[in-house]
């Protein structure tokens, strides 16, 4: 046993010599080097992530500024809005009291193409035609054809279906009277036809009476949607000169609110 202490193993980045080369060739860091990399690369990650928050507050400051400008802008039109409601009440006021009196009337109340107010019967929303004439409110369509007294049911064929009509009449020239597709469609189960006398001041009075036809509307129109016809190919009306319905509505009734948006949408 040999009385020489042995010497102590050197580092595993440390060679021998001192040359910081292992004994694998490989240069290996000291420890000091190793953190000094270390902190290097924690602040580069600390940049990174300072200059993200830059960008994303600087992104949160835009979309802010546009937001309170654009609720600046909706501010204004609604202060805008409000005092020309206010400027217009006594002419709202007339109109929706004109609307009311009408409808008591059983007629409608509409705002002509320059903007004036017109009470309007349910004739003026149709035709007098050579063989029939027609007319309409908001859920039903009214056609009249004057025929023989001695014109019987059975001489009247009527068929209906939600778009589509044929109404003949044996006794008359023209046949059909009308067969063709609806302006719009129909309850064709809520439609029907009756014998009706003429008017008391109709010259035709005599000799003549009338056949009736009630068609109920699938979806109610007012004024300028109203139905230009009854049916396609026949003589139409020109609706847009009836402008829109005066409508009754209070804010503080959501029935009256539900039904405007519910015509809004069929319209």
């Amino acid at each position: 046993m040999s009385s020489e202490a042995a010497a102590p193993a050197a580092p595993a980045d440390v060679s021998h010599d001192g040359s910081g080369v292992s004994a694998d060739g490989r240069r290996r860091r000291s420890p000091v080097a190793n953190r000094e990399a270390a902190a290097r690369q924690s602040k580069s990650c600390v940049r990174m992530l300072v200059d993200k928050v830059d960008a994303w507050f600087s992104q949160l400051r835009t979309h802010a500024e546009t937001r309170m400008a654009a609720w600046e802008k909706e501010y204004r039109e609604e202060q805008q809005k409000e005092a020309k409601a206010e400027v217009d009440e006594p002419e709202n006021i007339t109109n929706a009291t004109m609307a009311r009196d009408a409808e008591d009337e059983g007629l409608t109340a509409v705002l002509g193409k320059d903007g004036t107010p017109q009470i309007m019967k349910e004739t003026d929303f149709g035709d007098k035609l050579k063989h029939y004439e027609w007319h309409q409110n908001d859920t039903e369509v009214t056609v009249k054809v004057p025929v023989p007294k001695a014109t019987k049911a059975k001489d009247v064929t009527f068929a209906i279906t939600t778009s589509k009509l044929k109404l003949d009449i044996a006794t008359l020239e023209r046949r059909p009277m009308l067969d063709g597709e609806l302006w719009a469609k129909v309850e064709a189960d809520n439609s029907i036809w009756t014998f009706d006398d003429l008017e008391d001041d109709d010259e035709r009075k005599d000799t003549h009476k009338v056949l009736t036809l009630l068609v109920t509307k699938l979806r109610k129109t007012q004024a300028k949607m109203h139905w230009t016809t009854v049916v396609k190919g026949e003589p139409e009306i020109d609706t847009k000169k009836f402008g829109p319905a005066i409508m009754q509505v209070s804010p503080d009734n959501p029935n009256d609110i539900a039904s405007v948006l519910a015509d809004i949408n069929e319209q």
